[in-house]
């Protein structure tokens, strides 16, 4: 359960450079092409690209299609040195602090979000009942004071329409069963201002926007904690609302474009007299947006399309974007120091030069000696870049002396596996997720013998190996010799 904390903290880090990618992309292509302020698509799926980011980078994704190396993150103990009782050498760990500081930081950071998104869902509830309380003391009108409506009267409804005496703006309710609710002062506009506004609701659902309304809120809980997630769901509602306005006066003359746009400005003015609005569940003709002038702007003169091209663009490189936070993702692995082999019982086994690699793909993430660790004492083993699940290979033929998941009476290091070459010569594979062979068996080079992961004391995926002789590490690379990447 830690692996997955650790990993749900980065896949939010992951969501969070995704979404903000999009949507810095999204606006510079907006100032270049207004226009595309009325599109709906792009926006939602820069929101897409945010929440599809988060599964992908849970996924344990192979190696191969990794473009960026394990990050090795700091070990959390010190290698130190003691005698057992049969004289044999051992290194054990003590622990620099008794909290691993990331795992720790991922669990709160997994509460929070679970704490934000319930949040989230109550505001939707909240505002749910809003409607609803709306809806309940709104009236139905009938087929005869349908006819009798100005703003009805010349056209047919294909859904319920209630009117209610309260200051709120005419909109469209419900998800699957819409309903058109009026308030009773539009009665006081012009009637064809009075038309004007129920053929915007009726254009809402023609488009389905309340589909689109909704599957933003949602995707935005989801990403509460990105602020370019908010920005975007802002701007998705302002696309459905702009491209509402352009389908409802497309083929009308100008004089209907100052009704509509006096027709606006009369609403927010109620907007403005109301003490709390039932958005974001419901779409609302007078709702107010980031560019009130724009929409005003907007309504008066027509203005151009987007390219096709440039829409056809922006949906291929949003997918793209979300594939590349999979691809670009680093790894953690920490490293919290592995004891030393004692010796063991003596292999009839002589090892062959040189030896092979103990994964298909090797990419060292952390070299033999290196000294970045917090006690300043080097690392006694070599750390490779791993997905979960990847085989683990011996690098020579030897019998296995180590198969378990509790090694030196811990589980600080996971499953681990030790394989006696003889000679002298000893290697150690800890972190692992599965073990394909048990003490006592003997092995081949380049036989799988088990699977790498992430169980132990680890920050993610990664596989620790060690090389001894007599009983004291030594630098893998002087064994491994052509099956290591240059340095």
């Amino acid at each position: 359960m830690a692996a997955f904390a650790i990993d749900f903290l980065q896949a939010s880090v992951g969501a969070l450079l995704s979404a903000s990618a999009a949507w810095g992309l999204l606006a510079l292509a907006r100032r270049r092409w207004p226009a595309l302020a009325m599109r709906r698509m792009p926006w939602l799926l820069a929101l897409l690209t945010g929440v599809l980011a988060m599964p992908l980078m849970l996924l344990p994704v192979p190696a191969r299609y990794s473009l960026v190396p394990v990050v090795v993150s700091l070990p959390l103990t010190k290698p130190t040195m003691a005698v057992a009782a049969d004289g044999a050498a051992l290194y054990g760990g003590d622990d620099l602090d008794d909290t691993d500081m990331l795992p720790l930081c991922a669990w709160l950071w997994l509460g929070c979000y679970a704490a934000g998104a319930s949040w989230h869902a109550w505001r939707w509830q909240r505002a749910r009942r809003l409607v609803r309380a709306l809806l309940q003391a709104a009236e139905r009108l009938d087929d005869d004071a349908l006819a009798a409506h100005p703003a009805l009267a010349d056209q047919a409804c294909p859904l319920p329409v209630l009117e209610v005496d309260a200051p709120v703006t005419p909109m469209l309710a419900g998800l699957r069963r819409p309903v058109l609710l009026l308030p009773r002062h539009l009665r006081g506009f012009d009637v064809e201002q009075q038309r004007l506004i129920v053929a915007h609701e009726l254009t809402h659902l023609r488009r389905r926007d309340h589909w689109w309304q909704h599957a933003g809120v949602l995707l935005q809980a989801m990403l509460w904690f990105v602020p370019a997630a908010h920005a975007l769901r802002r701007q998705l509602h302002w696309a459905l609302e702009l491209g509402c306005d352009s389908a409802v006066l497309a083929a009308r003359p100008a004089s209907a474009r100052r009704s509509y746009a006096a027709a606006l400005l009369a609403q927010l003015s109620v907007l403005q007299r109301q003490a709390a609005g039932p958005a974001p569940v419901a779409l609302q003709f007078g709702a107010a947006g980031p560019t009130l002038a724009e929409r005003v702007r907007r309504i008066r003169t027509a203005a151009p399309a987007a390219p096709a091209s440039v829409l056809g663009v922006i949906v291929l490189a949003l997918p793209a974007l979300c594939a590349a936070s999979v691809l670009l993702q680093p790894r953690l692995a920490a490293d919290h120091g592995m004891p030393a082999i004692p010796a063991s019982a003596p292999a009839a086994v002589v090892t062959a030069s040189p030896w092979q690699a103990p994964l298909a793909t090797l990419r060292v993430t952390s070299e033999f000696g290196s000294t970045n660790r917090p006690s300043g004492k080097p690392h006694r083993g070599m750390d490779f870049a791993a997905r979960r699940g990847s085989a683990v290979l011996a690098p020579a033929a030897g019998v296995v002396t180590v198969a378990t998941d509790r090694y030196g009476g811990g589980t600080r290091y996971g499953k681990v596996i030790v394989v006696d070459h003889g000679d002298g010569l000893q290697t150690l594979y800890a972190h692992l997720d599965a073990l394909a062979v048990q003490a006592g068996d003997r092995v081949a080079a380049g036989q799988r013998i088990a699977l790498s992961g992430a169980t132990g004391k680890v920050t993610g995926p990664h596989l620790h190996f060690e090389v001894l002789r007599d009983g004291g590490q030594v630098d893998p690379r002087t064994l491994l010799d052509t099956a290591l990447p240059l340095r």
